[in-house]
């Protein structure tokens, strides 16, 4: 009875040790689901069955026989890309298991907030640039959030630049998201075509929270790092001619695609579909995003700050020399209500594209009063209370340079309008503009 205990550890010991043997499959076994999977789902079903025809002859030869988790995994990988060319199709091993006499259980590691952050970080640089670094495009309604988050912060840059030089991709309805943010118009921007299902979804642009930037220049910097998703983003910012593309030719993968759980920590990922861009009507799988502006992808970001700050300059101008030039030419004019009209115009636009706010528009006028154009601060400041009449500042300031022009009823009217709103707006500024009307009541 002895005997028989010892031949069966010993024999479950083998089992264990041969390393073809994964829990009573061998590889072989394996690589036949996968094969079936291929079959099914690889977008491309000739390619398919030619790497099926290769991994048959691999396998009457016992190629894969008696190889490591890890090791079969690289091997089979690589045969799966010999006809395909594929960087997306990737047969995967166990993860190892934890050591033995680490038994503790961490609960943060397994909570996503915790991980590896999408947002590496953005900040609005010298010249008002915008940069925006991204380690991957995550697929949840959290991470369209950050996007929202950081194309806000954004709102005041007159150029921005996107890194994708880390980027290795993600969920194409986040890309698509990001890519809306630079567009008005309801274009298509991608679609997306499955062969196992014959269905094809196109992205259309789609509606962002917060304001569009349809005209800022953007410039997106990338490596050969840069793959998937973030070659998707590069590529329809590309054809579109939204983006100046800088650095290196991307890795080149095009195809979406969807692991397969096989069983004892085995798995494949399988790209389904193939992008197909409306514009160039193929994509850039295999080949790569062509930067528009090639160099090493550590010069990148230094070549677009320069680029940036030029076009940055260009963009600001764009919209605010016609304005100025209005402005210079009030002194020496009468405001008649069309000179009104067409100043709000010009200020009001500029306000609903975030080029302006309450605050800058109240500046604008002071500077223009402290230089005694004191017509020109009067018709801004008037300006400022047409767009925002809840604030109280904008009537006080009117106030003050209707004062200064010896409109003093008109003055007293705006100061008393000031308290008003102040008053029923609960500004924590109320007593300044209580003191502002009694001073000027005094001296009147």
């Amino acid at each position: 009875m002895k005997r028989t205990v010892f031949t069966t550890i010993v024999l479950t010991l083998t089992f264990l040790l041969v390393p073809g043997l994964h829990f009573g499959q061998s590889n072989n076994d394996m690589v036949k689901k996968v094969q079936e999977l291929l079959e099914e789902n690889y977008i491309f079903l000739d390619k398919a069955k030619q790497t099926n025809a290769h991994l048959d002859e691999l396998m009457q030869q016992n190629f894969f026989k008696d190889m490591a988790p890890a090791d079969f995994a690289k091997s089979l990988t690589e045969e799966l890309r010999k006809y395909t060319k594929d960087k997306h199709l990737r047969f995967s091993a166990p993860r190892p298991k934890k050591d033995k006499d680490n038994t503790e259980v961490v609960l943060t590691e397994s909570l996503g907030r915790y991980r590896s952050s999408m947002l590496r970080g953005f900040q609005l640089m010298e010249s008002n640039i915008g940069y925006i670094d991204l380690a991957f495009f995550g697929g949840s309604k959290r991470h369209l959030s950050k996007i929202d988050l950081v194309m806000q912060e954004m709102q005041l840059a007159d150029a921005i630049i996107v890194d994708m030089r880390r980027n290795g991709g993600g969920s194409p309805v986040t890309v698509n998201y990001l890519s809306s943010h630079f567009f008005n118009e309801k274009l298509l921007l991608n679609t997306i075509y499955s062969r196992a299902d014959d269905h094809t979804e196109e992205m259309w642009v789609v509606d962002v929270k917060g304001t569009k930037r349809p005209k800022v220049p953007v410039y997106i910097l990338t490596s050969e790092r840069t793959f998937s998703g973030a070659e998707d983003f590069s590529y329809t910012m590309q054809s579109r001619g939204r983006a100046t593309v800088l650095g290196e030719v991307t890795g080149g993968g095009a195809h979406p695609t969807r692991f397969f759980p096989l069983g004892n920590g085995f798995g494949i990922g399988i790209p389904f579909a193939r992008t197909i861009n409306p514009v160039t009507k193929t994509n850039w799988e295999g080949v790569g995003v062509i930067p528009d502006i090639k160099l090493p992808a550590d010069d990148a970001l230094e070549k677009a700050k320069e680029l940036a700050k030029a076009s940055a300059d260009e963009y600001k101008n764009s919209f605010f020399s016609p304005l100025e030039k209005t402005l210079s030419e009030l002194e020496n004019k009468e405001i008649t209500k069309k000179v009104e009209d067409d100043v709000l115009k010009n200020i009001k636009h500029l306000v609903q594209i975030n080029m302006l706010n309450e605050g800058e528009i109240n500046g604008l006028g002071y500077s223009y009063f402290q230089t005694s154009k004191i017509k020109t601060a009067i018709l801004i400041f008037k300006t400022n209370i047409a767009l925002f009449p809840n604030s109280a500042n904008v009537y006080d300031s009117y106030a003050e340079a209707l004062a200064e022009n010896d409109q003093k009823d008109l003055a007293l009217m705006n100061y008393k309008k000031a308290v008003e709103t102040a008053t029923k707006q609960k500004d924590p500024q109320l007593e300044t503009f209580q003191n502002n009307l009694k001073t000027f009541q005094e001296k009147k």
